[in-house]
């Protein structure tokens, strides 16, 4: 038998210390084990070693099986703990235990060295869950009772309130009365206590606005007020109805009365603090033209010179940290605009009469005032009436204006807290999300120290109406969170094309720059798709920012979704990729927007967007694959010993969410035939296969520089750099300095290197290698050429690359994987090599031979022709107007 193979000798780190520790012990380590090969157990990437993930939300059985199979045919001989207090590793520490026993050094936070039988005891304690911390607490407590009140009160009121909600019966909500024939036209209610000074500054430009072609009327609820608001308006504006109140009402209940007397099909709540911009009446109403079922559209706010801008019209559910009140206002983005928002705030918004009497106007519950707006804006989205907000409605707020001179700051504060309570009670139906938010809004009190809130919970009533709109109520708080902006684009919902079906797009990335491929090929047939269809572009970003012009201008609408990144990973049935992209604001996001514009069809691009399928209301919809993924996955087994394991497992998941995705679609698009004979049990497949924009890649009339070699491909893609690594280990020796590489890697290379360094080495400080990042414009790359190459030795979907080096007249040079798909003719349109002595051999021919080289790139020039955009975009249009039904096509029998 032959003898097993010897144990590769191994030095471990377990990286559980403080960011500087972790950085710098693995170093260190290993300058004093240099004969052993180094591991690092880290969350993070370490700066050197190889590196052996510990996921923080995996088990620790999890956790310890995959150390030990990343250690198969290991003999682990020393062993590094990084030690440090306020930091919340204790299971990685038990693993250092258990797997280095006694091989395990300790190292302090200036890498000192730790006996183990010095173990400290918070280091013990992180290791084994010790109770009774908290008991000692209480102990304390008992011994000081006044430390006691807000802990105990915080406690009950947190028991009470989940107790009580179980036990809730289901309530209902009474319509506000009100004139029943409603006109065209809007209806202004201005509550006003002692504001008489204020009504002289906001009336004149809100009455302006009402001559210039608003319908309209005013109704000025006069709030108790003994400044002589009445009789002026009778003598200064005697068109302006008056209902008053003897004396004050609380903000509900003086708007109420005049909602209740408004005749008009929409209602205007503006406080007297408030000055009105010009157009901020139209554009008001032009929100009610564009968004179906609109309860209420808000205005955009801004402060007086000088003073910092607390509101800004965006009202978001967001909170950083436990003592944030959860509700607050971000700053919109240049160019935003219709963006959801939680609620309008009820000193500048414009509602729909109807729907807003229907909830019973503005909940009289909160008093004297503050939070009444959150209530109504979120009971309307619970019935599937959104609220926006609208960018070109400008007011300037003179803030509390009023409230202030009648209530000191800890008052208002305090009622602003006990109203949100209300709220909790009075809104939110949801059991399980009432009693994550209550817990929450009772625990930040307790810390806020806030005892006159906690000595005054208020009641539970009836439990609130459940939510019958598009979205749960859990929906409702994850699109209104922030995450979210809307950008109108070159035509909006009342101004489209007679018959114009809409598509919408939901891409992982926004399409542009064009960056890599998957953004070249959405972007082209884009391009040709908006000269028939309205498009409506929904997509992820790493920031809310304006979204490029050239994106604006090809949609109706582009709507951005931030999207968190976290080295966090699950262990789910999903593949990493999926869980990292599903997002709930993403989710509630598609729905909605599918509400709004209602598209014919729902276009998922990438394989892990297939988990959206199924969030819109009769729309069909379509799966593009760029490429195969679980055969991609499967492909790069075997790449690396310590990511194998990983890969396996990932591949699994992949074969297994990507065969059951396409049973959840319409069709799925395929890029070549070869995939399209990998798709089984969908209901339909078609082939659209990449393309290259031919008007804009055209060939070169000045010759290449001769011995210069081309490769274009982002190192985030890990086939891109094994690829690289192959060529220049295998073929770059084999050409003896006989040409010159210019290598194009995209943004972020030296990140990617570094994240990939234990699965591939790519040596580019080697003499004639050029390296570049993202290049916006690779024409120039391509003119300058004399071959491109495409080393590929993984590959699905097809490269596009690929055609646009043939579109600009250059002979590329590939293996098998790098025309993946590609309906080519070797020897005609490209260069095949088997190996890297071929590749090596046709290098050198081609660069010898410039007459077969011009040869070669007239014909791939005219080849790519074939693969136009355009050509593209014609078998799109016909997959439109199947998906659309305008004509019956077996779409089973769809192919280019």
């Amino acid at each position: 038998m032959p003898s097993a193979a010897p144990l590769k000798r191994a030095a471990l780190v377990f990286a559980s210390g403080s960011a500087a520790q972790n950085r710098a012990l693995p170093r260190c380590f290993a300058a004093a084990h240099p004969k052993l090969t180094l591991y690092v157990v880290a969350e993070f990437h370490p700066l050197c070693g190889e590196w052996i993930p510990w996921h923080v939300q995996r088990s620790f059985a999890e956790n310890i099986s995959s150390i030990r199979a990343a250690l198969a045919g290991c003999s682990v001989e020393a062993g590094a703990l990084a030690v440090a207090t306020g930091t919340a590793h204790g299971s990685m520490r038990r693993a250092a235990v258990l797997l280095c026993a006694r091989r395990l050094a300790l190292y302090g936070e200036d890498l000192e060295a730790l006996p183990l039988a010095a173990l400290p005891g918070w280091l013990l304690r992180s290791m084994v869950p010790v109770r009774g911390g908290r008991a000692h607490q209480w102990l304390r407590r008992l011994r000081h009772p006044g430390e006691a009140e807000i802990p105990v009160r915080a406690r009950l009121a947190q028991l009470r309130g989940v107790v009580a909600n179980r036990l809730r019966r289901q309530g209902r909500e009474v319509p506000l009365r009100g004139r029943e024939a409603l006109l065209d036209g809007v209806t202004v209610v201005v509550p006003s206590r002692d504001g008489c000074e204020l009504l002289q500054a906001m009336l004149p430009d809100l009455l302006a606005q009402l001559s210039q072609g608003e319908v309209g009327e005013v109704i000025v609820v006069d709030n108790g007020s003994t400044d002589g608001t009445a009789a002026w308006l009778a003598r200064e504006h005697p068109a302006i109805r008056v209902v008053h109140s003897a004396g004050p009402l609380s903000f509900a209940r003086a708007v109420n009365a005049g909602i209740a007397e408004g005749q008009y099909r929409n209602t205007l709540l503006l406080n007297n603090d408030m000055l009105v911009e010009p157009g901020f009446l139209s554009a008001l109403h032009d929100a009610f033209l564009r968004v179906p079922d609109l309860f209420c559209a808000t205005a955009q706010i801004f402060f007086p010179p000088g003073v910092r801008r607390e509101e800004t019209g965006k009202a978001v559910w967001r909170r950083e940290n436990p003592l944030d009140f959860p509700m607050r206002c971000d700053e919109p983005c240049p160019g935003e605009d219709l963006t959801w928002v939680f609620y309008g705030s009820g000193g500048c918004s414009l509602f729909d009469t109807a729907k807003l009497r229907e909830l019973g106007g503005v909940s009289e519950v909160y008093e004297p005032a503050y939070v009444e707006d959150m209530d109504f804006g979120y009971r309307a989205w619970k019935r599937g009436w959104p609220s926006v907000y609208c960018a070109g409605a400008r007011v300037e707020h003179r803030h509390r204006a009023t409230t202030a001179r009648f209530y000191t700051p800890r008052q208002l504060e305090f009622f602003t807290e006990r109203n949100y309570l209300r709220f909790l009670i009075h809104a939110v139906s949801s059991a399980p999300l009432f009693a994550k938010l209550w817990l929450e809004a009772i625990r930040r009190l307790q810390l806020m120290g806030a005892l006159d809130v906690l000595r005054d919970i208020p009641r539970m009533g009836l439990r609130p109406p459940v939510a019958t709109g598009v979205l749960s109520e859990e929906e409702i708080f994850a699109l209104g969170n922030g995450d979210i902006a809307c950008f109108p684009g070159r035509v909006c919902l009342s101004h489209r094309r007679p018959g114009e079906k809409v598509i919408l797009i939901a891409s992982p990335y926004l399409p542009f720059p064009l960056s890599h491929g998957g953004a070249v090929r959405i972007f082209n047939l884009m391009k040709y798709a908006a000269r028939s269809h309205g498009l409506v572009l929904l997509a992820y970003c790493e920031e809310l920012a304006t979204p490029p012009q050239e994106l604006l201008e090809l949609c109706c609408e582009v709507v951005l979704v931030k999207r968190h990144g976290t080295h966090y990973r699950r262990d789910t049935v999903r593949p990493d990729v999926v869980e990292e992209f599903d997002s709930a604001s993403f989710r509630a996001c598609l729905k909605q927007t599918a509400a709004r514009w209602k598209p014919a069809v729902v276009q998922l691009e990438f394989t892990w967007m297939a988990q959206f399928a199924g969030e819109h209301q009769a729309a069909k919809t379509i799966l593009v694959e760029h490429d195969i993924t679980f055969d991609l996955q499967e492909q790069l087994l075997g790449t690396g010993g310590l990511a194998d394991r990983e890969l396996e497992k990932q591949a699994a998941k992949w074969r297994n969410f990507e065969t059951n995705a396409w049973r959840r679609v319409d069709c799925v698009v395929t890029m070549s035939a070869k995939d399209r004979a990998m798709v089984t049990g969908a209901k339909a497949v078609a082939v659209l296969p990449n393309g290259v924009d031919c008007e804009r890649f055209q060939p070169s009339q000045a010759a290449p520089e001769p011995g210069r070699v081309l490769f274009i491909g982002s190192f985030a893609h890990l086939p891109n750099l094994l690829a690289l690594e192959f060529f220049l280990n295998e073929v770059w020796p084999l050409l003896r300095g006989a040409f010159r590489l210019h290598v194009i890697a995209g943004a972020n290379a030296g990140y990617y290197l570094d994240y990939h360094r234990e699965r591939v080495t790519v040596k580019l400080d080697q003499p004639g290698i050029e390296l570049e990042g993202f290049v916006s414009d690779v024409r120039e790359a391509y003119r300058r050429a004399e071959m491109v190459i495409a080393p590929l030795t993984a590959s699905a979907g097809t490269n596009i690359k690929v055609l646009e080096a043939m579109a600009m007249g250059r002979v590329v040079v590939s293996t098998p994987a790098g025309l993946n798909g590609l309906d080519l003719a070797p020897g005609r349109d490209v260069l095949l090599a088997a190996g890297a002595e071929d590749f090596a051999t046709e290098m050198l021919a081609l660069a010898s031979d410039p007459e077969r080289r011009q040869r070669l790139e007239r014909e791939a020039c005219q080849t790519a022709l074939r693969f136009d955009w355009s050509v593209i975009a014609d078998l799109q249009a016909g997959l439109y107007r199947e998906c659309c039904g305008l004509h019956q096509v077996d779409m089973r029998d769809a192919s280019c």
